[in-house]
C-alpha cells in the first residue's frame, strides 16, 4: 500500500491515477470529502485531517511508502508536512517521497520557506528517502480557457521567462522511485527544457490552435475580492495566501525561475514534455 497525501488536488490525483494506473495499491489521504471520489479497486480513500496526530498515525496502518504532497499556499503547511513525516516514521515506513519546490533555499517565498522545513525533518528522520523538486507546472497555464477567451492572462511581467514542467511527467517520475531502493537518499530537480516568457507561451497557443492568443499582466486580486468582505472578515489563512501568492509572483516576474532538464530526462529515460507537447495535448483532449 502506498499513501499519498493531499491526494485530491491536482498534484495528488495526478499521482494517485498514475500509481494506479501501474498496479499499486493507493490510499488516498485528503481532508477534503470529495477524496472519495477516486475510491475503487486500486484505490482506498481516507479522509482526515493531517493535523490531527491520531489520523496520520491510522493512515499509516499497513503503508511501504509514502508520497507526501503538501497544500500549496497553506498557513500550516509545514506543521503537516513534520505530523506526516514523524507518523512515517513512527510507521518505520520503507520510502518517503516528499513533494519540494525546485529551489526551496528561496526563502523569502513563503512556499519555499515550507518546503524547506519539511525537507528538514525528512532529512534528519532517519527513513530512506527521496525528495522531488518539481519545476512551475504546465498546467498552471490554462490552455483551454486562452483558446476561448483569445486572451490569456497571467500575475507576473509577460516578458520574464520561466521554466516549466509536466506534472504527467513528475507523475511518472514518482512511480518510477516509490519502490526502488536505488533512488533511496536522492533529491531530484524535475525540470522541463522549455524557458519561455508569458507572450512565447500565447504565441505557442495560437500556433498550435490555429487561433490568435494575446498575453495580459493582471495583479493578484486582494484578499477582499470584489471589496464587499471587509478587512475584519479576513482570517489569517486568506492573508498568508494572499502574502505567498504576491511575493512569488513578484520573484517570478522579477527573476523569472530556471532549472535544468538533464535529471528529469535521466529519470524517465526519454525527453521531457516540451510545452508545445502540453499544448498539443490539450487541444486533442479539451
Amino acid at each position: 500500500m502506498i499513501l499519498v497525501t493531499s491526494a485530491n488536488g491536482r498534484t495528488g490525483r495526478g499521482v494517485v491515477g498514475t500509481l494506479a494506473a501501474r498496479g499499486h495499491r493507493v490510499r488516498a489521504f485528503d481532508i477534503d470529502p470529495a477524496v472519495e471520489e477516486l475510491a475503487d479497486a486500486k484505490i482506498e480513500a481516507f479522509v482526515g485531517d493531517m493535523l490531527e496526530p491520531s489520523r496520520c498515525t491510522e493512515a499509516m496502518t499497513g503503508v511501504q511508502a509514502v508520497v507526501h504532497i503538501g497544500p500549496p499556499m497553506h498557513l500550516r503547511e509545514a506543521e503537516m508536512g513534520h505530523a506526516v513525516v514523524l507518523a512515517a516514521r513512527q510507521a518505520q515506513v520503507e520510502h518517503f517521497v516528499q513533494f519540494s519546490v525546485t529551489h526551496p533555499q528561496l526563502e523569502p517565498l513563503l512556499n519555499h520557506q515550507a518546503k524547506l522545513a519539511v525537507e528538514r525533518q525528512v532529512l534528519l528522520s532517519r527513513l530512506p528517502f527521496t525528495i522531488l523538486q518539481p519545476m512551475h507546472y504546465m498546467q498552471n497555464v490554462g490552455v483551454a480557457r486562452a483558446i476561448t477567451t483569445g486572451r490569456l492572462v497571467q500575475p507576473y511581467d509577460v516578458d520574464t521567462p520561466l521554466a516549466h514542467v509536466d506534472l504527467e511527467d513528475v507523475a511518472e517520475v514518482a512511480a518510477l522511485v516509490i519502490l526502488d531502493p536505488s533512488h533511496h537518499f536522492a533529491t531530484y530537480e524535475l525540470c522541463g527544457s522549455d524557458m519561455i516568457s508569458g507572450r512565447q507561451i500565447a504565441s505557442t497557443i495560437s500556433q498550435i490552435a490555429g487561433s490568435p492568443v494575446t498575453v495580459e499582466f493582471r495583479a493578484p486580486r486582494s484578499p477582499t475580492g470584489s471589496e464587499l468582505r471587509p478587512l475584519s472578515s479576513l482570517t489569517a489563512e486568506d492573508d498568508y495566501r494572499h502574502d505567498a501568492k504576491v511575493r512569488l509572483f513578484e520573484h517570478y516576474g522579477r527573476y523569472g525561475i530556471t532549472g535544468n532538464p538533464n535529471v528529469l530526462r535521466w529519470l524517465l529515460r526519454r525527453p521531457p514534455t516540451t510545452f508545445a507537447d502540453y499544448v498539443r495535448r490539450c487541444v486533442d483532449s479539451p
